[in-house]
Formats: C-alpha cells, sequence, structure tokens
C-alpha cells in the first residue's frame, strides 16, 4: 500500500498536536499522526477517520536521543532508539528483526526483514505542487511502518554537529 504524509502545522488542542495527515496517492484520508510534545516524553497516536486508535508510540528521552516502544492493538510491537549523534546509523529497530537500510537523513531508506526483504520503502516524492513523504508498505503491517515513520519523520533531516566527521588536514 502506498500512503503519503502530510505533515501539519495546525494549532495545538487540548495539549494534542496534530503531525501529520496521511493520505492513499488519490488523496483520500487514511489517518491522522497527532500527539504530546514536551521535552523528555512523548506520546503519539496513528488514528483512523472515525478516531480509532491504530498505533501509539511512547517516547523516553530528548529529540535527539530517544527510546520509543510501538504499540499495536495493546500489543507491544517494537521499539525503535534514536541518536541523532550517530552519523552512521541513526535509528535502530529492536524485538521484530527488521532494520533500516539507506540514509535515514536524506528520507530515503528501507526497512528490511531478517532475509533483506523489504518491508516498507520510504522516501520524498513531488505530491500536490510540494515534496513531501511516501510510504510504502509490502507486507501488511502498514500501521507498525506508518508508526516508524512517524517517528523518523517527526524530527530534523540533519546529523547533530558532533556526529559530521570531518577529514584531517
Amino acid at each position: 500500500m502506498q500512503y503519503i504524509m502530510l505533515r501539519e502545522t495546525g494549532p495545538v488542542q487540548n495539549g494534542v498536536v496534530p503531525y501529520f495527515t496521511v493520505v492513499r496517492p488519490d488523496g483520500s484520508l487514511c489517518y491522522r499522526v497527532i500527539g504530546e510534545k514536551n521535552p523528555f516524553t512523548g506520546k503519539l497516536a496513528l488514528m483512523t477517520p472515525e478516531g480509532r486508535e491504530r498505533g501509539r508510540i511512547l517516547r523516553v528521552g530528548t529529540p535527539a536521543l530517544s527510546y520509543h516502544t510501538i504499540w499495536e492493538a495493546e500489543r507491544k510491537r517494537a521499539v525503535l532508539t534514536r541518536n541523532l549523534g550517530s552519523a552512521r546509523m541513526p535509528y535502530r529497530l529492536y524485538s521484530i528483526g527488521w532494520k533500516f537500510r539507506g540514509n535515514c537523513f536524506s528520507g530515503s531508506f528501507d526497512i528490511v526483514d531478517r532475509r533483506g526483504r523489504v518491508v516498507m520503502t520510504h522516501g520524498l516524492c513531488w505530491y500536490g505542487g510540494q515534496e513531501r513523504v511516501c510510504v510504502e508498505t509490502l507486507r501488511g503491517d502498514e500501521a507498525l511502518c506508518l508508526c516508524i515513520a512517524a517517528v523518523v519523520d517527526s524530527t530534523p533531516r540533519r546529523p547533530l554537529p558532533s556526529a559530521v566527521v570531518r577529514a584531517p588536514n
């Protein structure tokens, strides 16, 4: 399934921050990603248009160094860590046997399983006259894949200055 994630800039309502609207290429609404923003913890929810929660992400840590637990249907599905101080691989997945392949900072990466089969592709595309995030899920794990994409896309696409490796003179 193909999805396009549109970044939202709407106002905070009752402490809830809109992050993304997720649509199909034909423009039909699939999900919204909403949540809470605070410095050391955070919550995101992947919601259907009817208001049902399909996935939940709980974050502990700072936006640059954090631990995310992803839940689906009251079941822990994955743990994702983010370390923007690591120039090579800032994100890692645990407990599901998947890993990142590609460049997370450029927004162009895949998620592959233990055998190297692609589970999800993530890249930038042109939609509605603007550059957007496109996600394609290949195995029916769309809620989990969209939650992973929401974590990656909710942070800036640049490494911390300490992670930039400079060649010696």
